[in-house]
């Protein structure tokens, strides 16, 4: 059996790195929550060199993903390799989650929260 560094090392192989097939990117917020939305609906992204923070913008809000590694995550995020970050406290700081409108987006996160089943979810 192949070692990790085998299979992620030099050789251009497509397991586990080739995540064009993960279409869901997700994050992991300091408060511990995961978010996670389509590499496509990614509207805009800013990366500050001076404050080493990067700022991906979507429909609910915008992750701001700080740290020395955050241009790094932000080259393999837009080549559809990163699919996954967690703050580390070394090289990712934080990782946060600002929702455009937090009002709608907890009575959205409360209401499938208290659905029992799917069919209790309103149309």
């Amino acid at each position: 059996m192949p070692s990790l560094k085998e299979l992620c090392g030099s050789q251009q192989s497509s397991f586990p790195w080739e995540e064009q097939q993960a279409e869901i990117v997700r994050f992991w917020t300091d408060s511990g929550d995961c978010w996670g939305f389509l590499f496509h609906h990614v509207s805009g992204i800013l990366y500050s060199a001076r404050d080493e923070r990067l700022l991906i913008d979507w429909a609910l809000g915008t992750i701001v993903v700080t740290g020395p590694k955050s241009l790094e995550f932000y080259e393999q995020f837009s080549n559809h390799r990163a699919t996954l970050i967690k703050a580390d406290g070394k090289d990712i700081l934080s990782v946060r989650m600002h929702i455009n409108s937090e009002t709608q987006a907890e009575r959205d996160v409360e209401t499938i929260t208290q659905a029992k089943e799917w069919e209790d979810l309103p149309p």
